[in-house]
């Protein structure tokens, strides 16, 4: 019997990971993958892949499939594995909290599935500082170990020096694993993703971990009607020093006809047009901080309601 190929994406919140999925997804070259998100918030697939949207998955206009993991992993893959046609490969794209080896050990359980390994996301922007993080730095370092390939996103934010650091670090710390690197959208996905040259992660590997896992809080943000943008952009450069991670749908006032994606992570937030139609013009934004941030990160919140009321320049 031939074995489904899996593997996990891993790495800390808002390192990268849906963007490397979307690359690999629009790289699928005829493969048709089946994956599977374990996130904080809603599928977050490139809007340019769907096609239409089920009551359990999102079909993808390359024949893929994605579903959300819910609350339990083996389900999921039975359920995938169960899909007609079968999916050529499967990927896991886990919690930017989660273990990328305990999500590998679950895949490894089913008989049809055969787990290649785990490609974790490491952002060249913030790395050095997170592994000092007194509490997720333990976590980090997790994901890290657990790598049969390492892709360091973000090279392109980050000067010459910063990027010497960080590979010294890697190469050091992570002797054997292999690294690509990622500034944007460009990745090698194909090398990343190749049997060949990840190293395969069995159920029986262990990785020693220091610490334990640290607790996290998220806060979510809703408004039926569209928001201020110029009080958003304060209340999103509020966020900063407070949220881990950030995502959701804005709408403003004065531009309806466009909803547009929030992001931010580390030390900078984005907006990007949201490529398909969608006549509701409800802001959903989920944060999460770690739970010594809970009373911060609900003010930090909170700020955003000033952007409930329009201002006479709006």
């Amino acid at each position: 019997m031939t074995r489904t190929g899996v593997w996990v994406i891993g790495g800390y919140l808002g390192a990268g990971k849906t963007t490397l999925l979307n690359a690999l997804l629009r790289a699928a070259g005829g493969i048709r993958y089946g994956v599977l998100v374990n996130d904080f918030g809603s599928v977050n697939v490139d809007a340019t892949l769907i096609a239409q949207t089920g009551t359990d998955a999102v079909e993808l206009t390359n024949g893929c499939t994605c579903c959300t993991i819910g609350g339990d992993l083996a389900l999921a893959l039975k359920a995938l594995m169960e899909r007609e046609p079968r999916p050529g490969r499967i990927v896991i794209e886990a919690s930017g909290v989660a273990d990328p080896q305990a999500v590998a050990r679950i895949a490894a359980c089913h008989p049809e599935l055969d787990v290649k390994g785990a490609v974790v996301v490491v952002d060249a922007e913030t790395i050095l500082e997170r592994i000092d993080d007194k509490y997720v730095g333990g976590l980090v370092r997790r994901q890290i170990g657990a790598a049969g390939t390492i892709v360091l996103s973000k090279v392109d934010l980050v000067d010459g020096q910063r990027l010497a650091d960080v590979r010294a670090w890697l190469m050091q710390t992570y002797t054997g694993i292999p690294v690509l690197e990622s500034g944007g959208d460009g990745c090698a996905v194909e090398a990343a993703f190749d049997p060949a040259f990840s190293a395969t992660m069995s159920a029986e590997t262990a990785v020693a971990g220091d610490g334990g896992h640290p607790s996290f809080v998220t806060e979510t943000f809703r408004a039926t009607a569209p928001l201020d943008r110029v009080r958003f952009a304060e209340a999103a450069d509020a966020l900063l020093p407070v949220v881990a991670r950030a995502k959701g749908t804005v709408s403003f006032a004065g531009d309806p006809a466009t909803r547009y994606i929030f992001q931010l992570s580390g030390q900078r937030w984005c907006l990007e047009p949201l490529d398909v139609p969608d006549e509701s013009q409800e802001t959903q934004i989920v944060a999460i901080a770690i739970a010594p941030r809970r009373a911060a990160l609900a003010a930090a919140v909170a700020l955003l309601r000033r952007a409930e009321t329009v201002s006479p320049a709006g």
